[in-house]
């Protein structure tokens, strides 16, 4: 009879030839001598093709926890069906006994032997133990004669490769039971503590508690009043000289006289709220605004922006290389410029990924010299770690209304409102 490769397919012991019944009187009549059908078994065994590809590529070895000896019984039942291919069978309960009577062992190549070191991961120690040995080099009985100390050593590495996958599946599983251990351990850390809000640094208008203001109702808030802790000064140079090598080369810390149309601390910046949204407003030196190109940008702790505006009182005093979205003035006067800027209130999800809250708001007044890549004055405004009770002043107007603000006794200024 022929067997398939249905694992679940048992052969019965009345589908054996007649050559079965034969075994069991020749053994009682003869003692150690083989009966005919299993002589003949044995004469035809290898002249079936050793060609065994494709005969395991429906044979799953899934992952898991260990098989029950019984489990363990039957996966190995259907990978020697596999291996045997069309030969014709012996019918044994126990797998064991199948690959001895059948002389499966000698179906034992270096693919086999790798493919059965991983089914054998999952077998519990017993049938391990049992299969190492018997791989190993078993008695006598288990091919057609004593194995050879080579054949023998052979199979010591291939019981040992067995033993070393199961060793490895072993502390891999342990790894990973350590590391869910931890992570529940620190979630749990996480939160009962609650994660930490640094929020208080955010920039955040007068108004958020009630949310008048940006709900769009008229309220009158006065005139613009400066809030101390929201002002800077553009005093940080930013001077990169054209030329060859890299821009660290390239970095001046002072420029020659003459260079500079305006001063390092000659402008100063804060920040208002009004009608919708966050207003910068900037006074500088007589005659500063009419080569203005000014930049204002958002950003969270991190520099990652949430706006970025420009300004230029007229065409072409900005470098087109320079980002941000071009905007017209809120408020314009001699020496006093208020432009609109976006301030997001509490947390914001940056398109990149993570969150972040509007901490600061950068002001640049980018200036163009020859032999100059870069001429620029720039200052932050921000909310320091003292400060976290700091609101972003409001004021009220309307279109055509003179605006005065007021820095200090020697720089204050007026505007007209244009929007």
């Amino acid at each position: 009879m022929n067997e398939t490769d249905d694992p679940g397919k048992e052969i019965s012991p009345s589908e054996l030839s007649g050559g079965e019944s034969e075994s069991t009187e020749s053994s009682q009549t003869f003692g150690t001598e083989v009966s005919e059908g299993h002589r003949r078994r044995r004469s035809t065994f290898f002249k079936f093709s050793i060609d065994q590809s494709g005969a395991f590529d429906s044979f799953k070895l899934d992952t898991g926890s260990q098989w029950t000896e019984k489990e363990a019984d039957k996966r190995i039942r259907e990978f020697l069906i596999r291996l045997a291919g069309d030969r014709e069978l012996v019918h044994e309960s126990s797998p064991v006994e199948f690959a001895r009577k059948n002389d499966l062992l000698l179906l034992f190549g270096p693919e086999e032997e790798e493919l059965f070191a991983k089914l054998a991961v999952r077998f519990p120690p017993e049938t391990l133990r049992v299969w190492a040995e018997l791989l190993g080099g078993g008695d006598s009985s288990d091919s057609f004669g004593p194995r050879s100390r080579a054949e023998r050593q052979d199979e010591k590495a291939i019981a040992l490769s067995i033993k070393k996958a199961f060793r490895r599946r072993a502390i891999t599983f342990l790894v990973l039971v350590g590391l869910v251990i931890f992570a529940i351990l620190f979630f749990r850390r996480l939160a009962d503590e609650g994660i930490v809000d640094d929020s208080s640094q955010a920039l955040r208008f007068a108004s958020q508690e009630s949310e008048s203001v940006l709900e769009g109702e008229i309220l009158d808030f006065g005139p613009p009043i400066v809030e101390p802790n929201l002002v800077t000064f553009a005093d940080l140079l930013v001077a990169l000289q054209e030329g060859e090598g890299s821009p660290e080369d390239r970095v001046r810390q002072v420029v020659p006289e003459n260079t500079l149309k305006v001063k390092p601390g000659e402008i100063i910046a804060t920040v208002f709220g009004y009608k919708s949204g966050g207003q910068v407003a900037l006074i500088g030196p007589d005659g500063w605004l009419s080569d203005a190109c000014v930049r204002v940008s958002v950003t969270d702790d991190e520099f990652r922006p949430f706006d970025v505006v420009v300004f230029e009182l007229t065409q072409s005093l900005c470098s087109e290389e320079l980002s941000g979205r071009k905007v017209s003035p809120t408020c314009l006067g001699e020496n006093l410029l208020i432009i609109p800027v976006y301030i997001p209130q509490g947390e914001v999800i940056h398109p990149e990924g993570r969150s972040g809250w509007a901490e600061m708001i950068r002001i640049g007044y980018e200036m163009s010299a020859p032999g100059w890549e870069t001429l620029a004055l720039r200052g932050t405004i921000a909310v320091g770690a003292r400060e976290g009770e700091t609101e972003i002043p409001l004021f009220s107007g309307k279109i055509g209304d003179e605006l005065t603000i007021s820095f200090d006794e020697l720089n204050t200024g007026s505007c007209t409102l244009m929007q």
